[in-house]
C-alpha cells in the first residue's frame, strides 16, 4: 500500500514537472521572439524541439526512480543532485537532435539560457512539489495507524514515521506490552491485549508491528484482531539487506523495511484519479438524462401501485467504514420498511415488494439513483457492493478478511455481482464466494477491470440472471 502511494508520488510529481518544463519552452520561445531581446532565426522549428523537451523530460523522469522513499522530503543539496542529472539529460536530447538534424537556424544560446533557467526551476521543482502534491493528495486520504510498541525501542522507527507522514501517514497512538515504558511523543492508548478495545474507540486502518516485539502468542493476538477490525497489518524489519523473506520488502531510507503480502493498486493516487475520472464520465450522463425521466416513471408507478416515497435512503458503511447515506428507489412498501423489517433481506416472492419495484429489483433499475453517491464521492461506478450496517457487522464476524472490502469505495456493481454472486445470502458459502471477489478486485484492480464490470453489469440488466429478485 505505502510503495503504491510513492509510486503515486513519483508518477505525479513527473508528469507536473514536464508539463512545466514543456510549457516554460514555449513560454520562452514566444517571449524572446516577441521581445525581441534574442533574434531567432525564421527557420527555427519551435514545435520540433518543444517535442525534444517533452522526451527529453520523459526520460529525465527516470532519475526519480531511486529517490521515492525520500521524494517528499528531499534537501537543497538532493534537489540540486537530482535536477542537475534532470538537466543533464534534457540537455543531450536537444542537443543531440540539433546535431543529428544538422539544424542550421536553431539558437545555441537561446538553448543554453533555456537549459540554465529550467535547472534552476528543477531544482525548486524538486524541492517544494512533491511535498505540494503530497499534502493536496493524501489529505483527504489519510491512513490512521496505531504503533504496536515505542517507536524509539526500534532503531530508525522514528526516522520512518516522520517520512510516512509525508504520504498520508497519520499515527493515533501506540499500545504496548505492560512491561514497557510509556512512550516520549506518541500518544498511547493502551497495552496489547486490550487492543479490541483500543480498535473501537480509535478506529484505525493499519496497524505497524515491529517484527519480533511480541512473542508468538502476542503477534497472533494482534493479527486475529486487526482481521477482524478490518486493519492492515504492516510488519517492520530492521535487520540489513542479508536475510531473506517471504513477503516484499519496502526498503526506506532510514534503514527500516516494511514487510507487506498485499497489492492495492488503487492506493496509488493516480489510479485514483483513473478511476474517478471513469465514475464521472459514467454517471453525470446517467444523472443528467437517465435518472430525471427514470424518476417520474417510477414515481407514477409507485402513486398506483404503492403511495409514498419516490426514493429510499439507508444508513451503509463506504471506504474505510465511514458512514454514508445511499440512495435507491423505493421498491417495497411503506409499511415494510420499520428498523425490524430493513435486517431482513429480500427473498425471492417477497410480499413486501410490489409489483414495478420486483422489475426493478430484477433490472437493478432501483440502484440508478446511487449514481448520485458516486458524483458525490461516497461510491464509485464498480467495487465491493455495501452491505446494510447490520449485515455488515454480522459477515465480518463470520468470514476472515471481510473488512478488506473496505479498503476502496463501495461500488453501484461489482466483480462478486457479475460473477453471479448476487441476491439473498442464504450461507456462509456464498458469503465467502461474494467476499473472495471483493479482494481479488481489491488487489487486481485495473481501469480494464471496471469498464468489463461495467459491460458485464449492462448486459445482466438487458438479460437478468436467476438470482435477481
Amino acid at each position: 500500500m505505502l510503495r503504491n502511494r510513492l509510486d503515486g508520488l513519483v508518477s505525479l510529481h513527473g508528469i507536473w514537472v514536464s508539463i512545466l518544463a514543456t510549457t516554460g519552452f514555449y513560454a520562452y520561445a514566444l517571449g524572446t521572439q516577441v521581445s525581441g531581446w534574442m533574434k531567432l532565426a525564421p527557420g527555427f522549428n519551435r514545435n520540433l524541439y518543444f517535442l525534444a523537451v517533452f522526451i527529453g523530460m520523459l526520460l529525465a523522469a527516470r532519475v526519480y526512480l531511486g529517490w521515492a522513499d525520500r521524494l517528499a522530503r528531499l534537501g537543497w543539496m538532493d534537489a540540486i543532485y537530482v535536477a542537475a542529472q534532470q538537466t543533464a539529460r534534457l540537455a543531450l536530447v536537444l542537443f543531440g537532435m540539433a546535431f543529428v538534424i544538422k539544424d542550421t537556424n536553431v539558437s545555441r544560446i537561446f538553448l543554453g539560457s533555456y537549459l540554465a533557467l529550467v535547472g534552476v526551476g528543477l531544482v525548486f521543482a524538486n524541492r517544494y512539489l512533491p511535498r505540494v502534491i503530497a499534502k493536496l493528495v493524501f489529505k483527504s486520504h489519510s491512513i490512521p495507524t496505531i504503533i504496536v510498541g515505542t517507536p524509539a525501542a526500534t532503531p530508525g522507527f522514528e526516522a520512518w514515521l516522520a517520512e510516512q507522514a509525508k504520504i498520508g501517514v497519520d499515527v493515533l497512538g501506540c499500545v504496548t506490552k505492560r512491561s514497557e515504558p510509556a512512550a516520549n511523543g506518541v500518544r498511547f492508548l493502551g497495552y496489547v491485549g486490550a487492543l479490541e478495545r483500543v480498535l473501537d474507540q480509535h478506529p484505525a486502518s493499519q496497524i505497524v508491528l515491529p517484527l519480533f516485539y511480541l512473542d508468538a502468542a502476542d503477534t497472533k493476538h494482534v493479527m486475529a484482531v486487526a482481521r477482524e477490525a478490518g486493519c492492515r497489518v504492516r510488519l517492520v524489519e530492521n535487520f540489513g539487506e542479508g536475510i531473506e523473506h517471504p513477503f516484499a520488502i519496502e526498503r526506506t531510507d532510514s534503514g527500516l523495511g516494511v514487510i507487506s503480502d498485499d497489492n492495492e493498486p488503487l492506493e496509488n493516487p493516480v489510479n485514483r484519479s483513473i478511476k474517478r475520472v471513469f465514475d464521472i464520465l459514467v454517471a453525470l450522463p446517467v444523472v443528467l438524462f437517465v435518472l430525471p425521466p427514470l424518476t417520474l416513471l417510477v414515481a407514477l408507478m409507485q402513486k398506483l401501485q404503492s403511495p409514498g416515497p419516490v426514493f429510499y435512503r439507508q444508513i451503509r458503511y463506504g471506504e474505510g467504514r465511514k458512514t454514508f447515506l445511499i440512495f435507491k428507489f423505493r421498491t417495497m412498501h411503506v409499511s415494510a420498511q420499520g428498523a425490524d423489517q430493513e435486517k431482513v433481506q429480500a427473498k425471492q416472492g417477497d410480499a413486501r415488494v410490489f409489483a414495478f419495484g420486483r422489475l426493478m429489483r430484477k433490472t437493478s433499475l432501483d440502484e440508478i439513483p446511487q449514481f448520485l453517491n458516486v458524483l458525490f464521492g461516497a461510491m464509485s461506478v464498480a467495487g465491493p457492493r455495501p452491505h446494510l450496517v447490520q449485515h455488515d457487522d454480522e459477515f465480518a464476524r463470520l468470514v476472515a478478511d471481510y473488512r478488506m472490502r473496505h479498503f476502496v469505495k463501495p461500488g453501484i456493481t461489482g466483480l462478486a455481482q457479475c460473477n453471479g454472486y448476487r441476491g439473498e445470502i442464504t450461507n456462509v458459502g456464498l458469503l465467502l464466494k461474494r467476499v473472495q471477489n471483493d479482494i481479488v478486485y481489491v488487489r487486481s484492480w485495473t481501469p480494464i477491470l471496471d469498464i468489463l464490470i461495467v459491460l458485464r453489469t449492462a448486459r445482466q440488466v438487458l438479460f437478468p440472471p436467476k438470482s435477481a429478485y
